[in-house]
């Protein structure tokens, strides 16, 4: 799934160590490159320097590395199929983690467990997971954190500091893939994925991170719901993280559609075959510069779903996105569903930190 220069840097980094060694894969980003600005006394440089001056700069915050992505969970499939594997990486992670004092634990975020990622689609016969794989990878899952878990204590005792260990949990079916029973006791916290739920991949044309379904939603897809499903699944609300999105997505040719709200069964001719940088995805910051009333586009609100989105009449174009307001429904809900808080992906989406802010205005009340 990742990119052949993204492969040619794992193969890179990967020579000579055993298989399911956790690494570095751009080495020169993350500690050749010199990016300034920095007055920490450290043998590297690039983002772990940076990592390191925000640390000293910030005491009290929680940096964790992140193992997996979209496009580089493949390895977690083959790894799990045995338990020494899981223990080599375990052991190798947290080794990296312990040469980097900046480093406050480690993020698992495999996508996913059971199925259902880049190279495991459900929905094609050749990469569906069989029942038994689904079964294996439930209870290799974990057998993971667990072990993530006892390697993490073992540093706590040599260092004296609290080492965190996170993941980020797919919603709908992939939450339900994993026993969160058993593997929540091994996690400080789980960051729900809560967007995403509509996209130019399909002609399903709506809301992509809306707070609450309506009897409008497809499928009936809504943050709320998947949060509750979650609860329900055995993750102790307290350690929910609820998820935000720093961009939005869009769709050219919607067809029938009046400007008013969108209804489940709305649908457009294709993904907007523009964006920033990616078709069809749009950075909060894009949409703030460029797709306003000037461009043709009207703001909408919906506020029994709490999602906003943007609507060009004139060229039939749908953008589904997050804002202030819908941040502001999102903490508020958090706070009153007793989650741990809520999350973002990403923060590129909002340079000027405007949705950071009403984050920690409203988190903070």
């Amino acid at each position: 799934g990742a990119s052949e220069l993204v492969q040619k840097q794992v193969a890179k980094a990967c020579e000579g160590k055993a298989p399911y060694t956790a690494i570095i894969v751009d080495r020169e980003a993350a500690l050749e490159y010199d990016f300034g600005n920095v007055d920490v006394k450290v043998d590297y440089k690039g983002h772990f320097a940076q990592l390191t001056q925000l640390k000293q700069d910030n005491p009290s915050i929680k940096i964790l590395p992140s193992f997996g992505g979209w496009t580089m969970s493949e390895p977690f499939h083959a790894m799990v199929q045995d338990p020494k594997a899981m223990e080599h990486f375990s052991k190798t992670a947290v080794e990296l983690i312990a040469q980097y004092p900046f480093f406050d634990g480690i993020d698992l975020d495999w996508e996913y467990p059971g199925g259902g990622g880049l190279t495991t689609s459900p929905w094609n016969p050749d990469t569906k997971l069989s029942d038994e794989q689904k079964a294996k990878e439930r209870d290799a899952f974990t057998y993971l954190v667990k072990t993530m878990r006892a390697d993490l204590d073992k540093l706590e005792e040599s260092t004296k500091r609290e080492y965190e260990l996170s993941t980020a949990v797919g919603v709908g079916p992939k939450a339900a893939q994993i026993d969160w029973s058993e593997a929540q006791q091994y996690l400080t916290n789980m960051f729900a994925m809560t967007y995403d739920f509509l996209g130019g991949w399909g002609p399903q044309t709506g809301h992509l991170t809306n707070l609450h379904a309506t009897e409008r939603s497809w499928w009936g897809m809504g943050a709320d719901v998947f949060i509750n499903q979650m609860i329900e699944l055995g993750i102790p609300s307290e350690k929910l993280v609820l998820g935000a999105a720093f961009y939005g997505r869009g769709w050219q040719g919607t067809k029938d559609f009046d400007g008013t709200l969108p209804k489940g069964d709305l649908v457009s001719e294709k993904g907007a075959e523009f964006g920033t940088g990616e078709h069809g995805y749009f950075m909060f910051w894009d949409l703030l510069k460029n797709y306003g009333a000037d461009q043709g586009y009207a703001y909408k609100y919906d506020e029994q779903a709490q999602a906003p989105f943007l609507w060009n009449d004139k060229e039939k174009v749908f953008i589904s996105f997050e804002d202030q307001r819908s941040i502001k429904a999102k903490v508020e809900w958090a706070k009153s569903t007793k989650l741990g808080g809520i999350f973002t992906w990403e923060l590129s989406g909002d340079p000027s930190g405007e949705l950071v802010e009403i984050m920690h205005q409203e988190m903070n009340k």
